[in-house]
């Protein structure tokens, strides 16, 4: 006869635990996972053979920190525009797509006002952790990949805050090292890249603005390119040209290449230089555009020959005019610039005797000799006016020179003495019986 009671569990041991049937030691039979079932309610029966009575006994599971924080994704990417905005909240580059309704979209929507981190949301990551309790609350941390403190990463939310103005020009991207650790020192970490986008923040910047070209320059040819760099890039960056300004009939501009080519012949004599405004304007919306002033120096050439201010000049001078005295001055110009509009004069032709010298670069004819009227009355001298390029061109003109007689000679008889016989009682008088000449000498 049974004198004492058999223990067994009715249900609810879900093959976890056993009852020793005679001890009524309560035993686990295999290994318990909290996060997969924390409670059991297990209904005990204690059987004597004649009666029985159940008792209902519950187990709570206690934690212990035997899982790491697992972040929602292997690598985190966001993407950010360069001219984030503070307090400009980025909904779409929160992880909502994965965690719609869960812990993101909370913190976007409620937590973000309250955040006391400076700067702009930028983006968010979330860990996880399956243990309960302090094992289970996790905390957030940036390894020291971000020396410039450029981000700041709540260690509460998972939010990410940027501190400073970003440059997409300076820096195209951030690579940092997260780091989230539950309360009982279990951690995992996970990549974290910022892709900053371009804006179209810079426009063109043109680098020289004066440019030179000979003025017998064909026509069509390019005479400069401008050259304009955007810092952006894609169609930011993409830079046209065109042109503003007066003189459409002299020049174009290519809108693609920048080849500035002439559409119209060029007078330096006409006008030396030109100011040109090209304008820059990339392809961003908005589109950014700067300005230019070119200065197109034109440069000379030998087009234009010298010419005398009169063709024919006539003086008269005195035969006895004193050597070294100046008796008239030409006078010639010419239209171009430098060496090529530079006139040099000469005596080419008509000057017997050198008699007569012109001065180079004033043109004044002065006597280079006595001169003698007697032994020549008239000079007709070629006067030439050349200029110095590197193919003189040259002009001529006459001058007619008359010399003035002056008394410089007196009267000397041929023969001295002169000698004649006269016959007495000559009739028919008066009568020739001798006749005198004489010459003239110079005085000197």
């Amino acid at each position: 006869m049974q004198n004492f009671p058999l223990y067994r569990v009715i249900f609810g041991a879900d093959d976890s635990f056993r009852i020793d049937p005679e001890s009524g030691d309560l035993i686990a039979t295999k290994k318990l996972d909290r996060e997969r079932r924390s409670k059991y309610s297990l209904l005990v029966r204690a059987d004597d053979g004649k009666q029985s009575s159940d008792m209902r006994l519950n187990i709570t599971v206690k934690d212990v920190n035997d899982h790491t924080p697992k972040f929602s994704r292997t690598t985190y990417s966001f993407d950010i525009p360069e001219d984030m905005a503070p307090g400009k909240v980025l909904g779409h580059l929160l992880d909502r797509k994965r965690h719609k309704g869960n812990k993101i979209q909370f913190l976007a929507s409620v937590l973000q006002p309250r955040l006391s981190l400076p700067g702009s949301i930028v983006a968010a990551i979330l860990a996880s952790d399956s243990d309960s309790g302090v094992n289970g609350e996790v905390t957030y941390s940036l390894e020291e990949d971000d020396e410039d403190e450029t981000f700041l990463l709540n260690p509460v939310t998972g939010v990410f805050n940027v501190t400073r103005p970003l440059d997409y020009e300076a820096q195209q991207y951030y690579i940092l090292t997260a780091r989230a650790q539950d309360g009982g020192g279990q951690a995992s970490t996970v990549r974290v890249y910022f892709n900053v986008l371009d804006v179209n923040d810079n426009p063109p910047v043109f680098n020289t603005s004066v440019y030179s070209t000979s003025e017998n320059t064909p026509v069509d040819t390019v005479v400069f390119t401008a050259q304009a760099t955007d810092a952006d890039s894609g169609p930011n960056s993409y830079v046209e040209y065109s042109l503003r300004g007066p003189y459409g009939n002299k020049f174009s501009i290519g809108t693609v290449d920048g080849d500035v080519r002439l559409v119209g012949e060029l007078d330096r004599e006409e006008l030396s230089n030109y100011t040109l405004t090209v304008v820059a304007t990339d392809k961003g919306e908005p589109p950014l555009s700067s300005t230019m002033d070119v200065t197109m120096m034109v440069l000379d050439v030998n087009d234009n020959t010298p010419s005398f201010s009169q063709n024919i000049y006539d003086i008269e001078i005195e035969e006895n005019t004193l050597t070294g005295t100046d008796v008239i001055q030409v006078f010639a110009s010419d239209a171009d610039e430098g060496t090529n509009g530079q006139i040099r004069f000469t005596i080419s032709g008509g000057n017997t005797n050198s008699d007569f010298r012109i001065d180079s670069v004033t043109g004044v004819i002065s006597v280079a000799k006595q001169l003698d009227r007697e032994a020549r009355s008239s000079y007709s001298l070629v006067v030439q006016a050349a200029d110095r390029g590197s193919s003189p061109r040259v002009d001529r003109a006459t001058v007619n020179i008359m010399l003035l007689d002056v008394n410089d000679c007196s009267p000397v008889f041929e023969l001295s003495p002169y000698t004649v016989s006269v016959q007495e009682n000559l009739e028919s008088l008066p009568k020739n019986i001798l006749q005198v000449s004489c010459v003239c000498f110079l005085f000197h």
